[in-house]
């Protein structure tokens, strides 16, 4: 039976992915961090799509608990899906070089960019043995900006993966970067934060990014950023003059945002 590991995967678009996955008929891995939620959630999706689902428990930020995750990927059969979406929110003072900033920069790093790297790496190798596969990596439209810490992490998911589709090139498996906006979940709220107070056509759907992203790595896309709205967005900062990011910049941080996911 083809298989799904979803990181991060009890709440948010990593649970909108869990189950339009499981509605697919795959079964599940589910890793997150909070043990009676992600039990919660894996009962619900293993009775609603009658499929296996699995629960790890497991802190990101632990190099232990990376290893033996890594360990598991790269020893799953018929691994289909990878999602690399576990994260949290970096609400910093880019001047503060206090030991409780660091070990907020050294966590957001390890769970959003050394993981990535090392679990994407790990199903690569898997993935490649069958010839077949779709890793997918959850980047941020905060790439084209400058938040802080968060914008650097986001940008270095968005070349990893490419670099990393590049390199899988005729291998049948490949990696894809999905570039979301703002939405409306618990995310804010778990990390204290209220709401962007910003106009609401600039949200986008969570089950929007799954869609767009699943038919964007069935394709073979290295990147897609979900909703024309936001692809317009995004080429304009890409090709317009600098002034864009920086305001669009200011927009993200006034609003008090620092993480869409």
């Amino acid at each position: 039976m083809a298989l799904a590991i979803i990181t991060g995967g009890s709440s948010g678009i990593g649970l909108e992915f869990a189950k339009e996955l499981a509605a697919r008929g795959l079964d599940l891995v589910i890793i997150a961090r909070g043990k009676d939620r992600l039990e919660q959630v894996c009962q619900e999706l293993a009775t609603t799509y009658q499929v296996k689902v699995q629960s790890v428990v497991a802190d990101l930020a632990d190099q232990r608990s990376v290893d033996k995750i890594a360990e598991m990927i790269g020893q799953t059969k018929h691994l289909a899906y990878l999602i690399n979406n576990a994260g949290f929110a970096v609400h910093e003072d880019m001047t503060d070089g206090s030991v409780s900033a660091s070990k907020l920069r050294q966590s957001a790093i390890q769970v959003m960019a050394t993981d990535t790297a090392i679990f994407s790496s790990a199903a690569a190798m898997a993935m490649k043995k069958n010839s077949q596969g779709r890793i997918i990596n959850i980047a941020s439209t905060a790439a084209w900006t400058y938040q802080g810490s968060y914008s650097a992490i986001k940008r270095f998911v968005l070349t990893y993966t490419q670099s990393l589709a590049l390199s899988l090139t005729d291998s049948g498996v490949t990696a894809t970067a999905v570039c979301p906006a703002w939405m409306h979940t618990n995310f804010h709220k778990a990390a204290g934060l209220g709401e962007p107070a910003i106009p609401e056509w600039l949200y986008v759907k969570p089950v929007q990014v799954v869609k767009q992203g699943l038919k964007a790595a069935d394709k073979g896309k290295w990147v897609v950023v979900p909703t024309w709205r936001w692809r317009l967005i995004i080429w304009c900062l890409t090709h317009g003059p600098v002034v864009l990011r920086r305001r669009m910049t200011r927009l993200y941080l006034g609003s008090g945002n620092y993480h869409e996911n």
